[in-house]
């Protein structure tokens, strides 16, 4: 059971380690967080289970005399702009997000709607002392419909397409399943939708959008002549694209498409996290911006963002953040503002994203145990840092002349990332063997001291 708590958020296997006493169990923690007081937003994305879960997550959180309003099956965008708009004191969402289908979990969030990781640990604490308040709480059910008419109207009011432009929309079955495409089509967008059905088991390409699943998106941009594909994952915080050649851009080719939008009518920071590539550091400092580093996870880059006052937040998992529209991240309304760039350009957008530099980028997963992870980390801060100017919020991130390394210990894993990006090949490979090699010495070395 510890292993479901994670940094920001609790996922599991369905019925081995999410079960429907393991998710009331949780809603009774998160009540009792919130001192038994409160209104919280609660919703579920497609999954497994999907219902019956929310159903025993509010009985949870009743239980503790906090309220609880129900707005049904939702995409996490919407669940975070309903809680904003109403004002409640905190949402929860039944969701694994981009994880495989037998997987659930919960999220939760802020009155803003941006994540709550610090709810997670006492959340965990509440979970195994079963210290909890007790209270009768009421429930109010609204219709799915009517959060998803305010999030489009709202989005609507933001965002303007003045040209006509193509696109195709890979839901991927997920919970923007029959969302998107009405939003779309309300901006003025000529749309094709494919696994545009909410499903459970995501038959289409699954929950997850990486490049290889995005093979039948490419192919229908190319048939239909589209100017651009989007998809989302399972529950609709995470954007990826396509452009018009059917070719999946990097989230950091779309990241540095979108800074030079925003930088070009209004300057500030940028918060980008540790595994972003160079090119969208370049791209910051050449168009005007200042870069911030935070740590991976939505919700750290939701509070870095906010903490900095900065104009556009990314990482390198395809997560967004335009503040200037909402203070979280959300795929859908980052994929309509991609789209409103494009409809403005004079070139497609394989001709966009070729004039963007694509350097080398590896990553390798070091074995190391749980219980010794985190001491080799710290080891290598303080030996790397007497040589180096490291950049240590997450893990050792080292900046050189042509390219970058990040050593970073797994949450979740008993492996230590290491990543590295240069500007040729060789530079890569060199850098890659380098700190391999340092990385496998002080696993050796805390070995044989522990």
């Amino acid at each position: 059971m510890e292993n479901i708590f994670r940094a920001y958020d609790i996922r599991g296997i369905i019925d081995k380690e999410i079960t429907e006493e393991t998710i009331e169990k949780i809603g009774k923690a998160f009540g009792t967080f919130l001192n038994g007081k409160g209104t919280v937003v609660v919703a579920r994305d497609t999954r497994r289970k999907g219902e019956i879960f929310k159903e025993k997550l509010t009985e949870g959180i009743t239980s503790t005399g906090v309220n609880v309003i129900d707005i049904g099956m939702q995409c996490t965008p919407v669940l975070n702009f309903y809680c904003s708009l109403i004002k409640s004191t905190a949402g929860a969402q039944i969701t694994a997000s981009h994880n495989p289908p037998e997987y659930s979990g919960v999220r939760f969030r802020k009155s803003d709607g941006t994540g709550f990781p610090e709810a997670v640990p006492n959340v965990r604490e509440l979970f195994f002392s079963e210290k909890f308040i007790k209270g009768n709480g009421k429930v109010q059910k609204v219709d799915e419909k009517i959060p998803q008419e305010e999030y489009i109207n709202f989005v609507l009011s933001k965002i303007k397409i003045e040209k006509p432009i193509s696109v195709v929309l890979d839901p991927g079955n997920g919970a923007t399943s029959n969302f998107a495409k009405k939003l779309f089509e309300k901006a003025g967008c000529e749309v094709i939708a494919i696994n545009d059905e909410p499903s459970s088991e995501f038959p289409g390409r699954g929950p997850n959008p990486k490049p290889k699943m995005l093979f039948d998106l490419g192919q229908e941009v190319r048939i239909n002549n589209a100017d651009i594909g989007i998809a989302f994952d399972g529950d609709g915080d995470r954007v990826a694209i396509v452009d018009d050649e059917g070719e999946v851009l990097s989230a950091d080719e779309i990241g540095c498409i979108i800074v030079k939008e925003i930088l070009s009518s209004k300057k500030g920071k940028i918060v980008i996290n540790v595994e972003c590539s160079k090119a969208v550091e370049d791209t910051i400092n050449e168009n005007g911006g200042e870069v911030i580093y935070t740590r991976v996870g939505d919700a750290f880059l939701a509070g870095a963002i906010k903490e900095n006052n900065a104009i556009f937040g990314m990482e390198a998992s395809n997560h967004f953040t335009i503040p200037g529209i909402f203070p979280f991240d959300d795929g859908v309304l980052v994929g309509l503002f991609f789209t409103k760039i494009m409809s403005e350009k004079d070139i497609p957008l394989s001709e966009l994203r070729k004039k963007i530099p694509r350097y080398p980028k590896e990553s390798i997963k070091i074995e190391c145990e749980d219980d010794l992870k985190f001491k080799v980390i710290q080891n290598l801060k303080e030996k790397l840092k007497a040589e180096h100017k490291i950049i240590d919020i997450d893990g050792i991130r080292i900046n050189f002349a042509n390219g970058w390394i990040l050593i970073r210990a797994s949450n979740t894993t008993p492996f230590i990332r290491l990543t590295v990006e240069a500007k040729t090949e060789k530079e890569t490979k060199l850098l890659l063997d380098k700190f391999k090699a340092i990385v496998e010495d002080e696993i050796e070395k805390v070995k044989k001291n522990d």
